[in-house]
């Protein structure tokens, strides 16, 4: 040690530099260990709220008046995890019936205050929040939906669509094309629980009025949650000078069997994959007679044009297997009788398109 301590100066030097990554490394370490204790002390604590706010809940949807307090600052967090989850699996009168127990609790003055922390505390106050259904919340809640997260964003245009769907469906729907970031089975969703009909109203306006870019997929979320609204849609659509990405995303919607007009006009499409999901529309609605208007794809240039349009000779009323099969003798084209091969092979596997 003495030798260390008056050795040359680089030693010296080396030896304090030692010293000090050393103390530093200890006091780093017993700074994690302390911030992992609080942080097992809080989940611990946010575990023993969440069991006690779970059960209260359940006792007041049974009918009993269970104690309760007004939250504060460390049961916050356990309440409201504990509320939301409750909810997820409730109906929207049994929903209402906790409002007042939220509202005996101080739930408003507590996601307030966890509006202030980081995305995931402030998505799960805007659920909190959205399951009062209190109108007085809406503007507030509104403010969030512009957010630069998608998952606060998207939290807060469900909340808004449990207060009052009409108003929240007029603000979020046009903004789904350009929301690029928002999740499409989160949109999905909450265009698929409005029950009032605002949701199909306000996707059908902004269909008719939306670039090419965005029709297609706006058009299949109204198929999912308006299937008959969404077929008006659809005919205005094939009617209408329209890109043929959203030809085809159209003709793949239909299903109505007084829709076999509109189908056949695109078999003789310039694009391929129109000419594909016509054929394709026509197996699903077509008739007998429409045999004859299929048989010439099966000779297309393209593989997954004939591919369809075996399926869909296939899947006529009076075809099936053997008279498939007989279509393939008469056929000269070598490129037909090989997709016909190919799709009878797949049919008799048992294959489904």
């Amino acid at each position: 040690m003495e030798s260390l301590l008056h050795g040359s100066p680089i030693v010296v030097i080396a030896f304090w530099v030692a010293v000090l990554t050393i103390a530093m490394a200890c006091l780093l370490l017993a700074g994690i260990v302390v911030l992992r204790m609080r942080a097992l002390r809080r989940e611990r604590r946010d575990f023993r709220e969440r069991e006690y706010w779970t059960q209260a809940l359940k006792q007041e949807l049974a009918g009993a008046s269970p104690p309760l307090r007004t939250l504060d600052v460390r049961q916050a967090h356990g309440f409201i995890e504990a509320w939301n989850t409750v909810h997820e699996s409730l109906s929207e009168a049994d929903s209402r019936r906790l409002a007042a127990l939220g509202e005996r609790v101080g739930l408003v003055d507590a996601a307030r205050r966890q509006l202030r922390g980081r995305y995931h505390e402030r998505a799960m106050a805007i659920v909190a929040l959205g399951h009062l259904r209190d109108g007085r919340l809406f503007d507030e809640l509104a403010g969030y939906l512009e957010n630069a997260s998608p998952i606060v964003s998207l939290c807060a245009a469900r909340a808004l669509a449990q207060i009052d769907p009409p108003r929240a469906m007029a603000l979020f729907v046009p903004m789904i094309a350009s929301r690029e970031d928002w999740f499409p089975g989160s949109v999905a969703r909450i265009l698929s629980e409005n029950q009032d009909g605002s949701a199909a109203r306000e996707l059908s306006g902004v269909l008719l009025r939306a670039n090419t870019d965005t029709a297609a997929s706006l058009v299949r979320l109204l198929a999912r949650i308006a299937p008959e609204q969404a077929a008006g849609v659809v005919r205005q659509l094939l009617d209408a000078p329209v890109d043929d990405h959203v030809i085809s995303v159209c003709l793949q919607l239909l299903n109505d069997p007084q829709d076999r007009e509109r189908a056949k006009r695109f078999l003789a499409s310039p694009r391929w994959h129109v000419r594909m999901h016509a054929a394709a529309a026509l197996g699903r609605m077509g008739e007998p007679a429409d045999r004859g208007l299929l048989e010439p794809l099966l000779s297309d240039s393209v593989w997954w044009v004939r591919y369809r349009t075996a399926q869909a000779l296939l899947a006529l009323p009076g075809m099936g297997a053997q008279a498939l099969l007989q279509l393939k003798e008469r056929l000269a084209d070598a490129y037909g009788r090989d997709i016909i091969d190919h799709v009878l092979s797949e049919h008799s596997l048992g294959i489904k398109a």
